[in-house]
């Protein structure tokens, strides 16, 4: 499993100094990161500035209704910057008050699309799909090989649930996860991996029995400084055995 980072931590930082931020990322020693938006930038100066500094993208994540209604510019950024498989990041009430199969029957056309020009539709998941069993709705009702789950561990279980079952239960989906750490008892919350409630010796050995490719580091907020608990999170899951 390749560790990557989500963006959308270093949200605040990018949008101060988006190229200073992203040789810190590299500096850091990550190969890989997650798109969450584009700063001002083109696909192509994206593309060109990860070049420079030896990054590439694991996963993009694109709203829902971006792929929907730009469907061809979304493939053709996701082309250009090299990210294969675009995630769905969020959702709102919306899109799944008629029940979670509905919108999974939303998606497989658009999974089918993309997989047609050589890309891949994720789905990245909160807790709010635990109040009513969302995730097991939604891929029952989806191809295993056109939606694909990227796990947020946090989120499952903050939502109530045991992440080691879930990687097991979508084991033939869940070609990513994101390695989110958490502590209720802190404010913030989000706490840089090994910091957290989560029992990483128990949840790593099964990334890697389900062939996990991609674990991406995120913290919706930060203790303190973001790079710092990116750099935190990344030297843990080094001390795991992974890179």
């Amino acid at each position: 499993m390749r560790i990557s980072l989500q963006l959308y931590t270093l949200r605040d930082a990018l949008a101060q100094d988006l190229t200073g931020t992203l040789d810190k990322v590299a500096e850091i020693g990550l190969k890989y990161v997650e798109f969450a938006g584009y700063y001002d930038k083109s696909a192509a100066e994206w593309k060109s500035m990860l070049d420079e500094r030896g990054l590439k993208f694991s996963a993009g994540h694109i709203g829902f209704e971006q792929m929907r209604d730009d469907f061809d510019e979304v493939v053709a950024n996701c082309k250009t910057m090299g990210i294969e498989t675009a995630v769905v990041p969020w959702i709102g009430e919306a899109h799944y008050k008629d029940g979670w199969d509905a919108f999974g029957r939303e998606l497989q056309p658009i999974g089918q699309m993309l997989k047609s020009q050589g890309l891949q539709l994720g789905y990245h998941n909160h807790a709010f799909e635990f109040a009513t069993d969302g995730l097991v709705a939604l891929y029952g009702a989806t191809s295993p090989d056109i939606l694909k789950a990227q796990l947020d561990l946090a989120w499952v279980h903050i939502g109530g649930a045991d992440p080691v079952e879930y990687i097991q239960k979508f084991a033939d989906r869940t070609p990513m996860v994101h390695l989110k750490d958490y502590d209720p008892s802190k404010t913030p919350q989000w706490r840089p991996a090994g910091q957290g409630i989560l029992d990483w010796d128990a949840i790593i050995p099964a990334c890697l029995a389900a062939g996990v490719e991609y674990g991406s580091i995120e913290l919706d907020e930060s203790p303190g400084d973001p790079i710092e608990a990116v750099r935190e999170s990344f030297e843990f899951f080094k001390s795991k055995g992974l890179s």
